[in-house]
C-alpha cells in the first residue's frame, strides 16, 4: 500500500486509480517532452534585429526502484496479491512478492523556460529557469527524503570571427573556422532537502544552500 500511496501523492493521481504493483507496466508510462520554437524572427521586422531567437521548454520524469529481493515464503493468490507467513506464528501477512527497500521519483523542468538570442552583430544572450526535485521513499524507515533545486541563469556572449587574422598566424589551418567565442554566465541557485517521517507526520529540514556563481569561458580552435 505504501508505494502506490507515495506515487499517488506526488504524481497528483487519484489514489483509487493508481496501479498497486510497485513495478508498473508499459501502460502506466507517460512521455517526457521537449519543445523548441524558433519562428519568432519571422514576425514583423524582428528578422532585421535578430539572427536567431529560440524558446525552449523541456520536462523529464523517471520512476526508479532500488535494490529488492523476493520473499521465499510468499504465496500468491491473484497476480501480485498474496501473503507471507510469520515465522513464529505462521499467520499470513498481506504482502507483495518483493521486499523493496526504496523507490524514487525524479522530475525536472530542464528548462521550464529558456531563451537564446543571437544578434546580427554576433552578440548572444541567454536566460533560463530550471526547477527539479527528487523524492525518495525509504519503505523500511517509513520516511521520504525530498530534495529540490531552483536555478536561474542569465548570460551573454560575443563571437569574434576569423580571430586568426587578429593573431596574424596565417591561413594554414586547412579550412578550420578560427573564431573566438566569449561567454559570461551568472547563475543563482537555491537547493534544499527535507525528511518527511510518515508515521509521526513530522518534517525536518536537513540541508539548504543558496549559491551564486559567475562563469567566464573563452573557446578557440587552433587547428584540426
Amino acid at each position: 500500500v505504501l508505494i502506490p500511496a507515495f506515487v499517488a501523492a506526488y504524481s497528483g493521481k487519484d489514489a483509487n486509480n493508481v496501479e498497486l504493483s510497485p513495478l508498473p507496466g508499459l501502460a502506466s508510462i507517460l512521455p517526457n517532452w521537449r519543445v523548441t520554437y524558433d519562428g519568432i524572427t519571422k514576425m514583423g521586422g524582428l528578422k532585421d534585429i535578430f539572427k536567431s531567437f529560440t524558446i525552449t521548454h523541456a520536462y523529464q520524469c523517471t520512476y526508479s526502484v532500488g535494490s529488492y529481493s523476493s520473499y521465499l515464503n510468499w504465496i500468491g493468490i491473484d497476480g501480485d496479491y498474496g501473503f507471507t507467513l510469520n515465522e513464529q506464528t505462521q499467520q499470513p501477512i498481506p504482502s507483495s512478492p518483493y521486499n523493496i527497500s526504496s523507490v524514487a521519483i525524479t522530475e525536472k523542468f530542464a528548462p521550464l523556460i529558456g531563451v537564446n538570442v543571437t544578434m546580427h552583430n554576433n552578440l548572444t544572450f541567454n536566460t533560463e529557469y530550471r526547477d527539479s526535485r527528487t523524492l525518495t521513499l525509504n519503505s523500511s524507515a517509513g520516511q521520504i527524503v525530498e530534495a529540490t533545486s531552483k536555478q536561474f541563469t542569465i548570460g551573454a556572449g560575443y563571437k569574434i570571427a576569423n580571430f586568426n587574422s587578429v593573431l596574424k598566424i596565417g591561413s594554414k589551418q586547412g579550412g578550420v573556422s578560427n573564431d573566438l567565442s566569449l561567454n559570461l554566465d551568472l547563475c543563482i541557485a537555491n537547493n534544499q532537502s527535507l525528511i518527511r517521517k510518515i508515521e509521526s507526520a513530522y518534517t525536518q529540514a536537513t540541508n539548504g544552500a543558496q549559491t551564486f556563481s559567475l562563469n567566464f569561458t573563452a573557446s578557440y580552435v587552433l587547428s584540426k
